[in-house]
Formats: C-alpha cells, structure tokens, sequence
C-alpha cells in the first residue's frame, strides 16, 4: 500500500466534476492518470479493467482523460491524477 500513499495529497489532482463546472482546470496537468475513487483504483489503459497500483495505470493527457470519462456521474468520483507528481 505504500505506492498508493503517494497519490494521498490533494495538491496532486483534479476532479472530473470540478472540470465540468470550470473548463480551465483542465489545464492545470499536462499528463495524468485516471483514477476511480468508487473503485479505489486507477483505470488501466485501453480499457482493460482497474488496478490500484498506478504504475500499471495509463498516463493521457488531461483532456483525453476528460474526452474519456465525461459520461461518468459524480457517484464514480472520477480524479484526474497528475503524473508528473510522482
């Protein structure tokens, strides 16, 4: 679990929600991993399921990940982790 407690802080993200309601928080990561916090996982690439080590998460772009999780409800709790935080 110690990889894990490294995504812990705040600073370090974004929230599909909160881009939705304000558009320039897109710009704040240019590379993130896409991060469910209903599953308590990161999405791993090409949709092959999750996993809650985020190395083995894929790293896109903020508006990729934006293009990719825009239907996801607020009950998914989606978060956009910058990958250049590690």
């Amino acid at each position: 679990m110690e990889i894990i407690n490294r995504f812990k802080k705040y600073n370090d993200r974004e929230t599909l929600e909160r881009i939705k309601r304000w558009p320039n928080f897109i710009k704040r990561f240019p590379n993130v991993r896409i991060y469910s916090a209903e599953h308590g996982a990161f999405w791993r690439g090409k949709g092959n399921g999750y996993t809650i080590n985020p190395m083995e998460s894929d790293i896109v772009s903020c508006e990729e990940a934006f293009k990719k999780t825009y239907h996801c409800g607020p009950e998914k709790q989606i978060q956009f982790i910058g990958a250049n935080c590690e």
